[in-house]
């Protein structure tokens, strides 16, 4: 399929048609470099494109690895970094880490794109320029991917500036709280669930766009993080027969499953696309970032020996999550005796190191244990080959159907309704990875231990945790580590106090 990039300018709006590369034909453009500002939202297309550039604002190498997974992992302790951000190992992460800038400045650039193509949607509507129907749509996407930001800014740095509409003042507003911001998200994917179809309606060119099932995925996030338990499970049942669990979990994030029948809402890249350095960012770095300096020359994320070690005999996510020394990689489209610097330095071997002789770098200071959920583009073989694949081009899940039936167990539990709880933990979660029922009777311990098996490697660990207020007990019991106080929150970025005073730190830092 041919890509083609979008490039629209609106002087005197917020919004601007960036341009767009990303995987799935939905996404497909005509070139428009040079169209005068009268042209625009004449037919539509410029809808459609409009709406496209906010999918695009995900597309950032430090947004989605640095801002999102960095969190979502390094703070539950069950991975570390090998390079300058060790600091998430004592929770004093700096005010000045520009990844938290720029996440913060892309999220809010993707609020803005949204706030202003609504009333730009409905002016298209009114003069006939687009149907009801696609209008309901487009706007149900807009509304959608405008909550996705300040989901992911709130579960972040907690409340956060809301800004509903366009911006007409100098922008230096204060911090809602984060009730507030969650209450917002939750009105804006009750909006857009209402307004959107679902994923089995969807033509085959618009797999990948935002959905009712994904609208109410995270309505029912957000209505956990309000305490509003029952209205969450009865948000999740909605989902019920319209999304399944893969029957093997190897093949969530399997190369050739991208947008499968388990994922609900995951970013979208080209695969095949310019993965070398100096890329447009339609890749992202997530996948060599994370495998061993002897397969990639990388190695800056690896897992702790403990999250392995924590894994029930016999489970199947177990070497789906983590590998260690002696493990053979369990992904079909992986073989690591394939990859360049292993057949220089290792040839014939099939296996992460092995247990005599654990892959822990060049230094020796890694663990000898890497995650595979991001290892799985074979295309993506690191600073290692000729060309150099450093990137990779597969999408990126920040929402599934597994994570979903886990939440809606939570909000069972927390509703008074424990069996309902480990009937979905026992007869689905753990069935699927080949367990018999939990041991014990803590439900809510069974249920950590069901987030970090099911979720370690992807993008949400950390957040449910500090959702579900037992952050600092998961980190102390498994680590023996106390988080300071006001340290499970990340800093709000000392540029943008700079640039708003109105701003207020959060406590700790």
């Amino acid at each position: 399929m041919k890509l083609y990039k979008t490039i629209g300018r609106l002087g005197f709006l917020a919004v601007i048609l960036l341009p767009i590369s990303c995987k799935e034909s939905f996404l497909e453009q005509k070139n428009t470099q040079g169209i005068t500002e009268d042209a625009l939202f004449k037919k539509p297309e410029d809808g459609i494109a409009l709406v496209t550039g906010i999918y695009d604002t995900f597309h950032d190498v430090d947004f989605t690895l640095k801002a999102l997974w960095y969190q979502a992992n390094f703070l539950s302790q069950d991975f570390k970094n090998f390079g300058a951000d060790t600091f998430f190992e004592t929770y004093e992460v700096p005010t000045g880490f520009d990844a938290l800038n720029i996440f913060w400045s892309r999220a809010y650039q993707g609020v803005a794109r949204a706030n202003s193509a609504i009333p730009i949607i409905e002016n298209m509507r009114t003069n006939k320029v687009i149907s009801d129907s696609l209008a309901n749509r487009l706007k149900g996407e807009t509304l959608f991917l405008r909550g996705v930001f300040y989901y992911y800014l709130a579960s972040n740095f907690g409340g956060v500036p809301l800004e509903l509409q366009t911006v007409t003042d100098d922008g230096r507003h204060p911090r809602n709280t984060q009730d507030e911001v969650f209450t917002a998200v939750a009105a804006d994917m009750k909006a857009a669930a209402d307004l959107l179809p679902w994923r089995q309606d969807l033509a085959a060119a618009d797999v990948g766009r935002a959905t009712k099932g994904a609208a109410l995925a995270y309505l029912g996030d957000a209505q956990m993080w309000l305490k509003k338990y029952a209205d969450a499970a009865a948000t999740y049942e909605q989902l019920t027969g319209k999304y399944q669990l893969e029957d093997k979990f190897v093949n969530i994030h399997e190369f050739n499953n991208q947008n499968g029948k388990e994922s609900i809402f995951e970013i979208q890249y080209i695969a095949g696309s310019d993965m070398t350095w100096g890329h447009a960012n339609d890749s992202h770095w997530l996948a060599t970032f994370g495998m061993p300096e002897e397969v990639s020359q990388f190695g800056y994320s690896f897992a702790d020996k403990r999250l392995y070690d924590s894994f029930e005999v016999g489970d199947t996510r177990k070497l789906s999550t983590v590998l260690g020394p002696g493990d053979v990689h369990p992904s079909p489209a992986i073989r690591i005796s394939d990859y360049p610097l292993v057949k220089q330095n290792y040839p014939g071997m099939n296996t992460l190191g092995t247990v005599a002789k654990p892959w822990k770098g060049s230094d020796g200071l890694r663990s000898g244990y890497y995650g595979t959920k991001t290892w799985r583009d074979p295309a993506a073989t690191g600073n290692s080959g000729n060309p150099a694949y450093i990137f990779s081009g597969q999408n990126l899940i920040l929402m599934r159907y597994g994570q979903v039936l886990l939440s809606k167990a939570e909000a069972l539990f927390k509703s008074g309704n424990a069996a309902g709880a480990l009937a979905i933990i026992n007869g689905q979660i753990r069935k699927r990875a080949g367990l018999g029922a939990a041991a014990g009777t803590d439900v809510m311990k069974i249920m950590l231990e069901e987030y970090r098996h099911e979720l370690a490697g992807e993008f949400s660990l950390w957040f449910l945790l500090r959702r579900s207020g037992e952050q600092a007990n998961y980190v102390k019991e498994r680590y023996g580590i106390a988080v300071p106080p006001g340290k499970d929150l990340m800093p709000i970025p000392q540029r943008q106090i700079a640039t708003n005073q109105e701003l207020i730190q959060n406590p700790g830092y």
